[in-house]
């Protein structure tokens, strides 16, 4: 499928080049070439075309290429933190073998501030797959920084170190005596790693650690939203369909694996209640601060069938646990309801009904009507922000930062949707216009940035504020793929790079000099969009819901979902 992105009137498109490593008889004749090329591309404008060579260089998988990507790090780039995370990602694309740990372990040693903890997990990654764990267990021992301690410990649980659960126990010994920034970070670190083992569960050995991780549940120096990703992670390793922010449940549940929860331990009087569920168009989450990033690019008017709405309208599949089979560990049994509660405000599918079915004719309408929804189903102990992408992402006037859902806030935003008026089709985009292109990650990113102040800083995904303060609940809607970024940038065009419209893929001729965006919206967008996810919720623990419309690729909604927890696809159209 081809890709074009505008330029005034035209665009630029090419194919996705799939650059795949080579072998160690060919590195040598591939690397001159390369290298020619990369000192050609490094010096362009444009972050793509910088990226660009810095592939063809990685892909030769010569040494002296990853010592270049090893050099060029030092150096100052715009945007120079968004340029480190790339060339970290794109050199360990590449080189992973036994021989280049020296110049991983030697690159991330150079840069130890908590800004590198992607570097450093990617480095680490790398080390501990080819026998280098004792390294980093003294990391996530030794280290002063709290980011790169947590690295380590994420890279021993991706490469599920056979020593992690024994370390694990010791390192939840410690939790319990830390408060604030250390114990969010550390805690739900150290949850994330237990899950990584689940096929221990019923050993004494998964036991003894999650009993203290799950004790944390009740200590009064735990914040709200670490009891949550702990509920979030507790469920997908012990199984069932509850999230309880107390310790009683998962206690009973963890002793007790491959039976059902008796009536009264878990919620029915009311001691262990769930945190608040907000839904968007049949997705279900638990959190207490959302992030809506909604899609306006101008393909969003794009007629919408009879067909889909019959199709948007179902639930989606059941949820499927991590564990299945008999009574086997981690297979709960069904569980009681819990009775209704009268107070309780009205559920997404009771407010299904004051869909205006018969006026919603395009994916936009769609899109607003589902999220008015959605609003108007928060309560005030929840706060939330709606942004809105198309060629740029920003957030809406009303939600400029994490507003407190109130009636009145939620109403001025409903007002604010309501008073979008699409423009006039073009040639090339015939149904109307609204916001342009397709820039997914910047929604994304925003997301992960805003605090209830605004938006946060630059090395967002390590910024303390962003933990007591940024969203934890993201819902996604986009209906196609990105064709946009931040750092979208004139440069020169190579032979390969096709005019047209990006959104319409309507080719125009063809012109020396084009607009182009970035790695996330141009090109290596299915790999570096969903790669860039994984650094922002590394830490975050965010839990990440897509609802894809229309031509959006299912696979990349669904790398972005699996990079949180509980996360989850809802497509629609396919």
């Amino acid at each position: 499928m081809i890709s074009m992105r505008l330029f005034g009137g035209a665009a630029v498109s090419a194919a996705l080049v799939l650059l795949l490593g080579t072998s160690s008889s060919s590195q040598s004749s591939d690397y001159g070439p390369a290298k020619v090329a990369y000192e050609d591309y490094i010096k362009r404008p444009s972050l793509q075309m910088r990226s660009r060579g810095r592939i063809k260089l990685a892909a030769t998988q010569d040494p002296r290429a990853l010592k270049i990507l090893y050099d060029s790090y030092a150096k100052k780039w715009d945007p120079n933190d968004q340029e480190h995370y790339l060339i970290a990602s794109i050199a360990a694309n590449s080189f992973s073998d036994e021989a280049s740990v020296p110049t991983w372990k030697e690159w991330r040693e150079k840069y130890p501030a908590a800004q590198e903890a992607w570097l450093w997990y990617r480095a680490m990654l790398i080390e501990g797959s080819n026998g280098k764990e004792d390294e980093l267990y003294k990391v996530a021992t030794e280290h002063k920084d709290l980011f790169l301690r947590a690295a380590a410990l994420e890279a021993l649980a991706q490469n599920n170190s056979d020593k992690l659960l024994p370390f694990l126990d010791t390192v939840a010994e410690g939790v319990k005596k830390t408060k604030g920034i250390d114990r969010i970070v550390m805690a739900e670190t150290a949850i994330r790693c237990l899950q990584s083992q689940a096929f221990k569960l019923g050993t004494e050995e998964f036991r003894k650690p999650a009993m203290k991780l799950i004790d944390l549940l009740d200590d009064k120096d735990t914040t709200p939203r670490t009891k949550l990703v702990l509920a979030r992670y507790l469920r997908e390793t012990l199984g069932g369909d509850k999230l309880y922010i107390n310790a009683k449940p998962w206690h009973w549940m963890l002793l007790n694996p491959g039976k059902a929860l008796p009536a009264g331990e878990g919620g029915k009087d009311g001691r262990y209640a769930e945190p608040p569920k907000p839904k968007f168009v049949g997705l279900e989450a638990a959190g207490t601060r959302i992030a809506y990033v909604i899609d306006l690019s101008d393909s969003m008017m794009t007629p919408f069938s009879a067909k889909e709405k019959e199709e948007i309208k179902k639930p989606p599949p059941p949820r499927k646990g991590p564990i299945t089979g008999g009574d086997e560990p981690g297979k709960q049994d069904p569980q009681p309801k819990d009775d209704p509660k009268p107070e309780e405000k009205p559920k997404e599918k009771d407010l299904e009904d004051e869909m205006p079915w018969d006026k919603i004719t395009c994916r936009f309408h769609v899109a607003r009507e589902y999220l008015k929804l959605s609003l108007k189903g928060l309560t005030p102990e929840q706060s939330y922000c709606v942004i809105v992408f198309g060629t740029e992402a920003k957030l809406m006037n009303s939600t400029k930062g994490l507003v407190q859902a109130t009636p009145q806030n939620v109403q001025a935003t409903i007002r604010e949707l309501d008073a979008i008026k699409p423009g006039a089709p073009t040639t090339d985009r015939k149904h109307g216009t609204i916001m342009g292109n397709t820039n997914l990650h910047g929604g994304i990113h925003r997301a992960f940035k805003v605090r209830k102040g605004g938006l946060g800083k630059e090395y967002e995904y390590v910024d303390p504020v962003g933990f007591s303060d940024g969203a934890d609940t993201i819902f996604i809607l986009s209906d196609g793929d990105p064709t946009d970024d931040d750092w979208a940038i004139q440069d020169k065009r190579d032979p390969d790079d096709q005019t047209g419209d990006p959104e319409s893929r309507v080719k125009h001729a063809d012109q020396p000099v084009l607009r182009f965006p970035g790695p996330y919206g141009y090109r290596y967008e299915g790999t570096y969009l969903p790669d860039d996810v994984r650094r922002l919720n590394l830490f975050r623990k965010c839990t990440i819901k897509c609802i894809g419309i229309g031509e959006v690729t299912a696979g990349l909604l669904n790398r972005i979902a699996e990079a949180s927890i509980d996360g989850e696809v809802k497509m629609v159209g396919k």
